[in-house]
């Protein structure tokens, strides 16, 4: 459902007759066997089947794919409007910072989510996504524009959502502007690294700051260790030397290190070498003082 701006003449939009009506704000034309969706305040107003489209009142126009037609369609008939319009704001929006096309099953996704989403606010049932801290840091320009969704959709609806919420909506761009996409890819990452956070967390006893500027380095590395996991490509090297004084200085960070070395294996049925490892435990290092200091990137 790729959108598709007229570029035609006036002309030629008025010849469009509407084929069916879908809300006040949508309406499908058919022309040709084609099928197109077409959105516009009150495009449909007053109007039914054979009757001309307005061309002035024409904002967006998709010609939809086969294997998402109909569930826009469905969505566009059993969600209320000004949850559709809202979505449909937040996918301009994003479009304008992120600078990209998306995936056109953004606009059901999207829609049929934040649907869900203020659904359940309306009925004071708040489901956490655990995973938010990780979204925030894997994906930033999304989560950035998630967090401006959210103060959107509460100023507009006088609705609140949870904080979590924008990192719901992050995911759901990211993956938009994937080539292929494919939502449980970007959540096995962001589960992968909230497993790791708390296996440290968990093997010492404390809370990890994840602000702080050593918990972000920690991120990072893991994340471009998973990236190179997944393509096949050569882990770190660590000179043996250096390995083995890591192992003998910092012995509880290996330890852990190992812990999640191993963890990573059988997840990922894959080898981590020993020189990762030495890696994975150098990061944990750095993060240990931060348990008790609670430094904050924000004040470095």
């Amino acid at each position: 459902m790729a959108d598709k701006p007229y570029n035609g003449s006036r002309k030629e939009v008025v010849r469009l007759i509407i084929h069916k009506v879908l809300n006040n704000n949508a309406i499908v034309t058919k022309e040709q066997g084609q099928e197109r969706i077409i959105m516009g305040p009150g495009i449909a107003f007053g109007k039914k089947k054979k009757d001309p489209v307005d061309p002035t009142k024409i904002e967006k126009m998709f010609i939809p794919s086969f294997e998402n037609a109909e569930q826009f369609k469905e969505i566009l008939t059993t969600t209320p409007l000004d949850i559709i319009d809202l979505s449909e704001q937040i996918i301009s929006y994003a479009e304008g910072e992120l600078k990209t096309p998306f995936h056109d099953y953004i606009h059901v996704s999207l829609t049929d989510h934040l649907a869900h989403a203020v659904r359940l606010a309306r009925e004071q049932l708040v489901v956490h996504n655990r995973l938010a801290e990780e979204i925030r840091l894997l994906y930033t320009a999304e989560y950035q524009i998630g967090e401006w969704a959210v103060a959107h959709i509460e100023q507009q609806l006088a609705v609140l959502l949870p904080k979590e919420e924008a990192a719901n909506i992050a995911l759901h761009l990211y993956n938009a502007r994937q080539r292929h996409p494919n939502m449980a890819t970007a959540l096995q990452t962001a589960t992968l690294l909230n497993e790791l956070r708390e296996q440290i967390e968990a093997f010492f006893g404390q809370t990890i700051e994840t602000t702080s500027m050593t918990y972000y380095r920690f991120f990072t590395h893991m994340k471009l260790v998973l990236a190179r996991i997944e393509q096949g490509q050569t882990l770190h090297d660590m000179d043996d030397v250096i390995l083995s004084a890591v192992q003998t200085r910092y012995t509880d960070a290996f330890r852990c290190a190992e812990n999640m070395a191993s963890w990573l294996e059988q997840e990922l049925q894959t080898t981590v070498p020993q020189s990762e490892v030495g890696y994975m435990a150098l990061h944990v290092e750095r993060i240990r003082p931060d348990f008790e200091r609670g430094t904050s990137y924000e004040n470095l």
